[in-house]
């Protein structure tokens, strides 16, 4: 503005002398007006365009410098895995790019993509309750769509309108991603150690690095009598004030200390008032190992000591050398305890896992501290047989809502073992809780099951097996009873009926039923002795080359015999000669029982068979038009002393499960088709060799 000033000067001093060689009296005419007029208007324009480039250089410099700014902010904010972004009560985020340092406007469904839906949702109550003004800055956690990070959001107000209303928040996002993942390492493996120290077998007593008594175990409280652990902790007991450990100086120990001592407690409490207040009294043998804690740097940040009262054990001579090695054995499990573990996890096969309802993740640990897998729900539910899923949604279920109480399921995967067999898996989990008590994940293990799984249903298969051969014996020794007393009754019967007063011309009737009752038991004791024979494998099958064609009609007709007149035989055979090798006399048998079976129940209409022979299978049909079977008692024909729908046995009551035996031991197959009322159907199909054949020639009239 000063070169502008300076300028406006120089003309008018140039117009004050220019108007100096002129008249005073012309100098107001309209010409001189007119040039006045010009002038001006050349002058004002001439300032306006410099103006301008004034102006614009200005504006040029700032936008460079602001930008110098953003690159700077840009490359703050990336090196410290933060982002910032501003929300507006138009629901617009507004996002300054760490790598481009520009702005990047999101509207919120396109915003939410970089963050899991649910702490997204939460995030979008914050900003709302921050421009309602119930609150004036929020901080919260949110996790990214796909959980593997953590960010800490701070919200806080950027600008307020004229009404000191909430214009434009500031959205400050870091990733604290790391910085969880270690507070939840260190949290664990306290918990780790933390079981070994309550848990160990020996006193576990941990000074800190300025000796005084920081912890103690249950195990310790008991050696040495302490009523009230707390009130002990309370004391600021120093290491020097244990007798033992007086001539110690713990900033020396490098490595691991082992003492032992004799110390009359009851004595040094009298006159030592630095004694801790515990009750155990008397002359007391201890053995301890003092192991000292220090970081990288060498620094002491504390002092374990792991000890053992061997009182009994050196007042009782002959047991001191298994009490030391116990001791020995003991310190060195304590020293070598997570070591341990891990060659546990690696060599048996059992894994550790945890479960994390906040993530809604199964972590499998191959040791301590290498998590080996990491499995959200639907991946897990993908790895279990679908008959378990709904047991396992049950499981994720209840840990989803912290329930108490521990877990312990056998499931189900679809994975197979070396064997091919199913693998089961064994899942079992203790709840972890924090300090108030809630449920912050679940610890446990997982092993495999297989193998003592199929123990257990072999088991329970031969057990049911068992019992059905059990049964089944019980049942045919009391069918087989109640079928050999009836016809043996007849028969005493009828021949009681000659030793008392009777009529002579009775007597051939009472001869006729004696033999036909004594064939009917004989018949049936060869019945009952040949499916004996069966059930036992003692039947021998011999195959030889057999001219079945010949013999089929035969067979058939021999089984047939006891049909009325009424009935219509039918046999169909398309071979004059089919020479198979099979086992003749056991398929004569089946044969003929199947017919016997079928003459039994037909009474009018036909009964016919007729036969097949297809690759290598010779296919046999024997069909009637007797009263049938219902559907009710079709699944039973082949139990042994079945009964039709009148109650009737079909011959001995054991001829069909002789015919199934049989053909199932010969490798065949039969089946059974039937329709109260329309009749019956049975297919036979025996696997055989075809030696040569000779097909009848069909005569076309």
């Amino acid at each position: 503005m000063s070169k502008i000033s300076t300028t406006i000067f120089l003309l008018l001093c140039a117009t004050t002398v220019y108007a100096q060689t002129e008249n005073w009296h012309t100098i107001a005419d309209r010409h001189h007006l007119a040039a006045y007029l010009v002038a001006g208007l050349m002058i004002v324009l001439f300032v306006m365009i410099f103006s301008n480039r004034l102006f614009y250089f200005r504006e040029q410099e700032v936008n460079i410098r602001a930008r110098q700014l953003n690159t700077q902010l840009a490359l703050v904010l990336n090196s410290n895995k933060t982002k910032v972004w501003t929300y507006s009560p138009q629901k617009i985020f507004t996002l300054l790019s760490s790598e481009t340092a520009t702005k990047e406007v999101y509207a919120p469904i396109d915003f939410s993509q970089y963050f899991n839906h649910e702490d997204f949702e939460e995030l979008r109550q914050r900003l709302t309750s921050i421009l309602i003004q119930e609150k004036v800055s929020e901080t919260l956690l949110v996790r990214s769509h796909d959980n593997q990070k953590t960010y800490e959001i701070n919200i806080s107000v950027l600008k307020r309108d004229k009404n000191h209303v909430p214009s434009v928040l500031l959205g400050i996002q870091r990733d604290i991603t790391e910085r969880q993942v270690r507070n939840e390492k260190r949290h664990n493996l306290s918990l780790q150690y933390q079981t070994v120290f309550d848990t160990s077998l020996v006193d576990m007593i941990y000074y800190d690095g300025e000796g005084y008594l920081v912890d103690l175990n249950e195990k310790a409280c008991e050696t040495f009598m302490i009523a009230d652990r707390e009130r002990l902790l309370k004391q600021r007991v120093h290491i020097h004030d244990i007798p033992s450990y007086r001539e110690i100086n713990i900033e020396e120990l490098k490595d691991n200390v082992r003492l032992s001592s004799i110390t009359d407690i009851s004595q040094v409490k009298q006159e030592d008032e630095r004694v801790p207040d515990v009750r155990l009294g008397g002359i007391c043998y201890y053995e301890a190992m003092l192991c000292p804690i220090r970081d990288e740097n060498g620094t002491l940040h504390g002092v374990m000591a792991a000890g053992r009262n061997i009182t009994e054990m050196v007042e009782s001579h002959h047991k001191q050398e298994e009490e030391a090695q116990l001791i020995q054995k003991t310190t060195k499990q304590i020293q070598t305890y997570i070591q341990n573990i891990n060659y546990t996890l690696r060599t048996s096969g059992v894994r550790m896992i945890t479960y994390h309802p906040a993530r809604h993740e199964l972590r499998i640990y191959s040791d301590l501290d290498k998590i080996q897998y990491r499995l959200p729900q639907l991946r897990c539910a993908a790895l279990i047989h679908p008959s378990e899923r709904r047991k396992l949604r049950g499981l994720f279920i209840r840990m989803d809502k912290g329930k108490a109480g521990n877990i312990s399921e056998v499931l189900h995967t679809i994975f197979h073992d070396k064997q091919g067999r199913d693998v089961y898996m064994n899942f079992s989990l203790i709840p972890m809780t924090d300090k108030t008590g809630n449920v912050t994940h679940y610890f446990g293990l997982c092993r495999d099951e297989t193998e003592m799984k199929y123990t257990e249903m072999r088991l329970l298969e031969e057990t049911m097996k068992a019992q059905e051969t059990e049964e089944l014996k019980n049942t045919f020794l009391m069918n087989m009873s109640y079928e050999i007393r009836t016809p043996l009754n007849a028969v005493l019967g009828f021949a009681e009926l000659f030793n008392s007063p009777h009529d002579v011309e009775d007597e051939p009737v009472f001869a006729e039923e004696i033999k036909r009752n004594t064939d009917e038991l004989l018949q049936l004791v060869n019945d009952i002795l040949f499916i004996s024979r069966l059930d036992a494998k003692m039947v021998e099958f011999t195959k030889e080359k057999t001219d079945f064609a010949t013999l089929f009609d035969g067979w058939c007709y021999l089984g047939w015999s006891a049909l009325g007149p009424s009935v219509n035989a039918i046999v169909d055979n398309p071979y004059n000669h089919l020479v198979l090798n099979i086992d003749e006399q056991h398929l004569g048998q089946a044969i003929q029982k199947i017919c016997t079976c079928s003459a039994a129940y037909t009474k009018e209409g036909m009964v016919r068979a007729k036969y097949e022979y297809h690759h290598g299978e010779l296919s046999i049909v024997l069909e009637d038009t007797g009263i049938g079977i219902s559907k009710e008692a079709l699944p039973h024909v082949f139990d042994r002393f079945a009964r039709n729908d009148s109650g009737l046995l079909s011959s001995t009551g054991l001829d069909l499960p002789i015919v199934k035996e049989l053909v199932e031991q010969m490798g065949g197959q039969i089946e059974i088709q039937s329709e109260l009322g329309k009749g019956t159907t049975c297919y036979v199909m025996i696997p055989c060799e075809m030696i040569s054949r000779e097909k009848k020639t069909e005569m076309i009239n």
